[in-house]
């Protein structure tokens, strides 16, 4: 897979490429020291949303592409919930990246469809089995605490609590003392105040 990544990193203005999991991050990467793994996770979770958001408009997005004043990132799915990303220099020529990605692509869908059979090591595997029981108890208050937000910001609330609960979950036990942190980042999604409280006030006895 790295070769792969390689050969969309040579191109000229490339500042680096991996495959994005919006569960796991960045699978596989070749990104240049300078890209910090705050500004690639935040690229990556947008890039799954905007794919996802177009799946559940039944488009089937191809590719997609954004410049900034710094960057321009070029984003292609491989599978659901898995993108792969590009980040270049602003003036980099993005058909030439996208154009060099879909050449890629079917090699790359073979290989992540061959590594993801045994992602886990024995301990996170025994780890996730001794879990199941909590997981299963705290579903109904995931339920409701989506519920609320839905309230707040609308049909996309699904996705959004989604995204942010995969990412709670890999960074400790499934238990209630740990849903204000959850909710943190859940808030910080509501643009609006008075959506914000009225959302804090629904969900009050669960966090």
């Amino acid at each position: 897979m790295r070769k792969l990544l390689n050969e969309i990193s040579v191109i000229p203005g490339v500042t680096g490429s991996c495959i994005f999991d919006k569960k796991e991050g960045p699978l596989c990467k070749d990104l240049h020291p300078s890209l910090s793994e705050d500004l690639v996770q935040t690229i990556g979770i947008h890039l799954v949303r905007l794919l996802q958001m177009g799946s559940m408009s039944d488009l089937q997005v191809k590719s997609i592409h954004f410049r900034y004043d710094k960057y321009a990132v070029v984003g292609m799915p491989l599978d659901s919930g898995v993108v792969l990303m590009t980040i270049c220099e602003a003036h980099a020529n993005c058909s030439l990246v996208a154009t060099t990605a879909a050449m890629l692509a079917a090699d790359m869908r073979e290989d992540l469809d061959q590594g993801v059979i045994d992602t886990l090591s024995l301990s996170d595997q025994l780890e996730h089995l001794g879990s199941e029981d909590d997981a299963v108890a705290m579903q109904p208050i995931y339920t409701k605490i989506e519920e609320a937000l839905a309230g707040a910001i609308g049909p996309i609330a699904g996705m959004i609590m989604q995204d942010h609960l995969d990412q709670w979950k890999t960074e400790g036990p499934e238990v209630t003392t740990r849903l204000s942190d959850l909710v943190s980042r859940l808030l910080a999604e509501i643009g609006d105040p008075n959506l914000a409280q009225e959302f804090s006030n629904k969900i009050k006895g669960f966090s």
